[in-house]
């Protein structure tokens, strides 16, 4: 699919496999998500452009964005983004040899600590991911107006809806240390199977609404304190900040 994808002159950094495929919670209809991240070029540097683009294929979904952006979307700790410092396929798409490589090597070897730089930030992001797709339960998209039809709600927002807060739980109950293990779901265990169930409409919307309102207290009570008590970690951003601004300028000389 990246041949038919333009880039505008831009060369690509890496592509990472994120989503369903990430975490082992993929099923037989489930597509394959990438995300790319493609190096400025002069004209974006001069003009303050940062290319973004997303396109939707019959296997495959991949989002792009300009590299620059991974500092304050890291620092921000979205999730969506966090997880591609943990993907089960990356595709380096610069000289393995070269300079930049080792710079984007450096990177990948700091993940941990991308992770947990900035836990309060990490809470806030999750809470407000899970409200937000548990505000579009009874919406649908393009991709998922079918299962509005066919169960009454968004099953699949709302199984990601309580992945999220189950993330909060497990990535603080292994200490901030294991972000890979808090996202993973293994084949058999429990969460992973109510967690498809849900996705395949083996719940009334009622019973959905009644358990997240209970697991976002339980996660509000238990690890809400837990979170914002880490204080975050400026000299990781800054290091990270510094490693991808030679990246652009070892592409660029």
């Amino acid at each position: 699919m990246n041949n038919t994808i333009d880039f505008g002159g831009r060369k690509q950094l890496f592509k990472a496999l994120v989503g369903s495929h990430n975490y082992n919670m993929n099923t037989s209809d489930s597509d394959k998500d990438y995300k790319i991240f493609a190096l400025p070029t002069f004209d974006d540097l001069y003009s303050g452009i940062e290319f973004s683009k997303s396109y939707v294929g019959e296997t495959e979904d991949i989002d792009v964005h300009d590299v620059r952006k991974v500092g304050n979307l890291w620092w921000k700790a979205n999730i969506n983004f966090v997880e591609v410092l943990f993907s089960e396929d990356i595709e380096v798409m610069v000289d393995t040899l070269g300079r930049t490589a080792r710079l984007l090597n450096e990177i990948f070897s700091m993940k941990n600590e991308i992770a947990r730089m900035n836990l309060p930030y990490f809470y806030d992001a999750c809470i407000g991911m899970h409200l937000n797709k548990r505000k579009m339960v009874g919406k649908g998209t393009a991709g998922t107006q079918h299962l509005v039809d066919k169960f009454g709600y968004d099953t699949k927002q709302a199984m990601h809806s309580l992945r999220v807060l189950d993330f909060l739980a497990r990535f603080a109950d292994r200490g901030f240390k294991d972000f890979k293990s808090a996202i993973w779901y293994k084949d058999g265990e429990f969460k992973k199977s109510y967690l498809l169930a849900l996705k395949n409409g083996e719940f009334e919307k009622e019973t959905y609404l009644e358990v997240a309102n209970v697991t976002i207290k339980r996660v509000e009570d238990d690890y809400k304190e837990v979170y914002k008590s880490q204080l975050p970690n400026k000299e990781t951003k800054e290091h990270l900040l510094r490693l991808v601004k030679d990246i652009v300028r070892e592409e660029l000389e």
